[in-house]
């Protein structure tokens, strides 16, 4: 699988911790919520560079072992420094293709953020959670509505980055929009007791206005490819945003995130 449309290696993986720090606050609220859920063995699936990986093996002390899965070599290198660091000794990052994921009943928790909204094939990847969770085992998801975006005031360069995102992954076969859709994907793929909530960081200064334009940097490639947008295009997006960015008087909101939860019966 190699359907990330953004773009990978040491700026991704920058990218993605300066991501995981935005959106640090709410993940660790659905993580609270479903404390109960950590126990025996989990895996964390697209686990980027390791931190929701690292925080579940901490509340997991003593009750279990968590795996970090993900495609990228340099977020695994990452994910398995920070845990040599933190000295985390329940825990193993591996380089891994969530569509070859072929365990069965072995899994107490799934958790996933941010992976489903760039596949081609969503409902693949659930029925193999699905299997490979135990019976009354729980999966937990984190995914995007991109078009939830907003920004204030009205912003073109912002307006033209959530379309071409948007485009883009549309594109390339993929749903950066999913989020809205998980219920019915995980009612599809024989889960219960489905629950579904939305969260939408806003912020008003340092990194969370960051992540327009490095967001925007990530994909210039792949809209390059795609035809879907310029060189001087991209290039005068990404000043517009830096500078939208700049003014202390901006707001600037991450994508509407539905956090899901649901379980594999016992029956």
């Amino acid at each position: 699988m190699n359907e990330y449309s953004i773009h990978g290696g040491k700026a991704g993986n920058e990218r993605l911790a300066i991501l995981s720090r935005t959106v640090g606050a709410t993940t660790g609220g659905f993580l609270d919520r479903h404390q109960s859920a950590f126990f025996g063995s989990c895996l964390d699936l697209g686990c980027g560079g390791g931190t929701v990986t690292l925080d579940i093996a901490k509340r997991m002390q003593g009750r279990g072992e968590i795996s970090g899965l993900d495609m990228d070599s340099v977020n695994i290198s990452s994910a398995q420094e920070a845990a040599r660091r933190q000295q985390a000794k329940n825990i193993q990052f591996g380089r891994f293709d969530a569509y070859d994921l072929a365990d069965i009943d072995s899994y107490h928790a799934v958790y996933s953020r941010f992976l489903l909204s760039h596949l081609h094939d969503p409902a693949k990847v659930l029925d193999n959670i699905f299997r490979g969770l135990v019976p009354g085992g729980r999966v937990l998801l984190e995914d995007t509505d991109f078009s939830g975006h907003f920004c204030y005031p009205a912003s073109d360069a912002f307006d033209a980055y959530v379309r071409l995102y948007q485009s883009l992954l549309e594109a390339r076969g993929a749903d950066a929009n999913i989020g809205r859709k998980l219920h019915q994907l995980l009612q599809q793929a024989g889960f219960q007791e489905i629950s579904v909530q939305v969260v939408q960081p806003v912020h008003t200064q340092e990194e969370g206005k960051l992540m327009a334009e490095i967001t925007m940097e990530g994909i210039a490639g792949a809209l390059l490819q795609e035809g879907l947008a310029g060189e001087a295009e991209i290039r005068e997006t990404v000043r517009e945003l830096k500078a939208f960015r700049a003014d202390e008087l901006t707001i600037m909101s991450l994508p509407r995130i539905f956090q899901v939860s649901a379980v594999k019966s016992k029956n």
